[in-house]
């Protein structure tokens, strides 16, 4: 699952420095308390964006639920946090479903649990499609889902560095 905060750099240039650390920060930690609840891992901050794993470390059954009920409750918390920021707060959130071989990335003191091949690269592409405060996923977490939430599909959508186009479904 890839998220990533709206107008980011509109806002660095509205907002002083640390009302911006402020407000990326209550952005950060209301998501991550949504994310625990459902056990996913948040594998990295990526400035404004959250690179999360669900199935890693321990993987469940309906990892791709977890993570769009995760999604949607980070959707709602973050309406609710609206109130304590400076400014309205919207994320994209990109969800793609596949393998990956996680392990230990970087070197000297800068080190990192990371999942490699496609799955989060793609989740990231997504992410670019989704409208602000929606969740999109991949054809392949929606075969996963179907019937548990209700869907748009979105068609056939090219991704970039992605070789053929990939069928999103807007949650």
């Amino acid at each position: 699952m890839f998220c990533d905060l709206v107008g980011s750099t509109a806002l660095s240039e509205q907002l002083d420095p640390e009302d911006l650390q402020t407000f990326v920060r209550t952005y950060q930690e209301v998501s991550a308390q949504v994310i625990e609840r459902y056990e996913g891992y948040i594998a990295q901050y990526l400035g404004d964006g959250l690179l999360v794993y669900f199935g890693y470390p321990t993987a469940h059954e309906d990892d791709a639920a977890r993570s769009i009920h995760a999604d949607l409750e980070i959707l709602t918390a973050l309406h609710q946090a609206r109130s304590r920021l400076v400014q309205p707060v919207q994320v994209r959130i990109g969800i793609h479903t596949g393998p990956v071989v996680v392990g230990q990335m970087g070197a000297g003191s800068r080190r990192e649990q990371l999942a490699l091949g496609e799955t989060p690269n793609i989740a990231a592409r997504v992410q670019g499609k989704a409208a602000p405060d929606t969740v999109v996923i991949s054809s392949a977490t929606y075969r996963l889902v179907e019937g548990l939430f209700e869907c748009e599909d979105l068609g056939p959508q090219e991704l970039k560095g992605i070789s053929s186009a990939q069928s999103l479904y807007q949650v």
